[in-house]
């Protein structure tokens, strides 16, 4: 749906825990269980991503669906190139099964050299062959490519260990997106006609990953080590994902320490889950408890016809200076999410070395009556008997939308509604949307301004989903970004710029330019710095990450968990 990385990402829901009916799953699972090896104990790692009624015995990795899709389990059965440790934007790709890339041909070209010896669970031998064929497959069936990875206009193989994707555009910024698509073997898949719609047997799953499929049942699916893994069969030696009727059940379980590991808002989670047992550890001790992902901003349709004078960057501005951040971290987020400290767009402190000096702490996490004053008052502004600031008759009035089943953003739109009203704006806010409704509202541009979660997971992306234009759709077409409609001459270069830069200095550059942009210009009021959830229980296994030692982004991501899961290690 998009030219980069960002395109096609899903505006997915988080999992909220609510407060619905408590119930429990049908399946219990155990997380140490006896082995018949002669071994003593086999440790089970317990995984729930989100609840589920039930599985379906479907492993498909184009499919959103399927076990593997909902479960974020796709990487423990079909994996990446490379791996990316979201939680350092400045790290350096970590190689998977690729261990050399290059570009060329002005940033349009790009060959992998992939490791020798990786074999697929089946015993055949993981070629140059399965690359190609993954890409040209996700060309030419566009439903497949979930992620929206940027598809090549060709691709070659020069030997078993090579292959070469020739772009028509610099395609360098969306290297992440590129190289973290996950690789399907040719000879299995092949034969199947339409790839997003099939079904795939966990009994007939073929992939290059730490595990393969040990037991299938719609209440819980057990994955086994496949001990044919290129780098030695992995330490934890079996997964099961039980299936929980509802977000309560889930807790509970978790609570009580049946689950390893999971992703939740979990509602005062010192109280119901920490102090429930020594083992029981978030992220980090102190508040936020969980690393930030993302920069939660209020997004401004510039071109609302109900609301002209979102047009107005003064305007803009000064929502912005009227916002208390501080009190809707802590009253809204109960401190799982920090203030947003840069007028930028970034997410901190993760690109904390891609911080333009600029926009260092430029934002304060209280409200700025007299900022408000000024910038209004300076583009003509007066406020009028009843409070209101007034231009040309006409009130600063809007609707913030969010659905109110979204409990955090609920309390924070009702929040700026006071806040913004308390200095004279005319604002409303509408919580009567389910998630399909809203999202299509924002994305065919049908509304005036929405709290939302920002997109990409690098510096770059996390701006562009913000400032591109070419993201953009005339209202009433579905957008791939931009969905406040921003245009900006000088962004649009800056991004041009930063795709086709050759070096680190022209990056950095254009990546200050975007900042400096998103400042001045306030296409979208940032918030707060969105929490990964995370959540785990060092009962049955060490090696987590931590603050203390941030080695990935712990929260539910196919990718992630398998680069998370193979560094864990089984208590004797």
């Amino acid at each position: 749906m998009r030219r980069t990385a960002i395109k096609g990402l899903a505006l997915v829901a988080a999992v909220s825990l609510s407060a619905a009916a408590c119930s429990s799953s049908k399946a219990k699972p155990s997380s140490s269980d006896k082995s018949s090896t002669g071994s003593g104990k086999v440790r089970t790692l317990v995984v729930e991503d989100k609840p589920v009624a039930s599985f379906t015995n479907d492993f498909n990795p184009f499919d959103g669906n399927s076990f593997v899709g909902q479960e974020n389990a796709i990487s423990l059965f079909y994996e990446p190139l490379y791996q990316f440790n979201t939680l350092n934007s400045a790290q350096a790709p970590i190689p998977w099964l690729a261990s050399n890339y290059t570009w060329s041909n002005g940033n349009k070209t790009l060959t992998f050299t992939l490791k020798p010896g990786v074999k697929w669970s089946d015993g055949q031998p993981f070629t140059a062959d399965d690359v190609a064929f993954t890409f040209t497959l996700l060309k030419n069936f566009k439903a497949a490519n979930t992620n929206g990875t940027p598809v090549p206009d060709s691709v070659t193989t020069t030997d078993p260990q090579t292959v070469v994707l020739n772009y028509s555009s610099p395609q360098a910024a969306n290297f992440q997106a590129i190289a973290n698509q996950i690789i399907v073997s040719k000879h299995k898949w092949s034969g199947i006609t339409n790839p997003d719609k099939a079904v795939v047997t966990g009994a007939d799953t073929v992939g290059t990953g730490p595990f393969v499929l040990d037991n299938f049942t719609p209440q819980n699916i057990t994955l086994k080590a496949n001990t044919t893994f290129r780098d030695g069969a992995p330490a934890v030696k079996k997964i099961s994902f039980p299936a929980y009727a509802d977000n309560n059940a889930a807790t509970l379980a978790l609570a009580n320490g049946d689950i390893d590991l999971t992703g939740n808002d979990i509602n005062d989670v010192l109280n119901t889950f920490v102090a429930k047992s020594k083992d029981n550890q978030l992220f980090q001790s102190t508040a936020p408890y969980f690393p930030a992902s993302n920069t939660v901003s209020l997004l401004l349709n510039e071109k609302s016809s109900n609301a002209p004078a979102l047009a107005d960057v003064a305007v803009r501005k000064a929502i912005s200076a009227a916002l208390d951040r501080t009190s809707m971290a802590a009253q809204c987020e109960t401190n799982y999410e920090l203030p947003a400290s840069s007028s930028g767009g970034l997410t901190l402190p993760i690109d904390q070395k891609s911080l333009a000096s600029a926009q260092t702490n430029d934002l304060k996490p209280a409200p700025d009556p007299d900022a408000v004053s000024t910038l209004l008052n300076a583009a003509g502004y007066t406020k009028n008997a009843g409070g209101k600031w007034t231009k040309n008759g006409a009130t600063i009035k809007f609707t913030i939308i969010d659905p109110n089943s979204f409990t955090d953003y609920w309390c924070d739109a009702e929040a700026m509604v006071k806040q913004l009203n308390s200095v004279g704006f005319d604002v409303k806010d509408n919580g009567a949307f389910d998630y399909n409704s809203w999202n299509t509202a924002i994305t065919t541009g049908n509304y005036d301004a929405a709290l939302h979660w920002g997109q990409g997971t690098t510096p770059f992306q996390r701006l562009q989903f913000i400032l591109d234009s070419s993201l953009s759709a005339p209202a009433g077409q579905t957008a791939a970004g931009d969905f406040g409609q921003y245009k900006s001459s000088a962004a649009d270069a800056a991004i041009a710029a930063f795709e086709g830069a050759t070096t680190d200095a022209d990056q950095a550059t254009a990546l200050n330019t975007l900042q400096g942009v998103f400042s001045s210009e306030v296409p979208a009021v940032p918030v707060l710095y969105g929490a990964a959830w995370y959540e785990f229980s060092t009962a049955n296994f060490t090696g987590w990450p931590t603050s203390a030692n941030p080695f990935v982004n712990p929260s539910p991501r196919s990718q992630d968990y398998e680069y998370l899961i193979l560094k864990l290690t089984p208590k004797p």
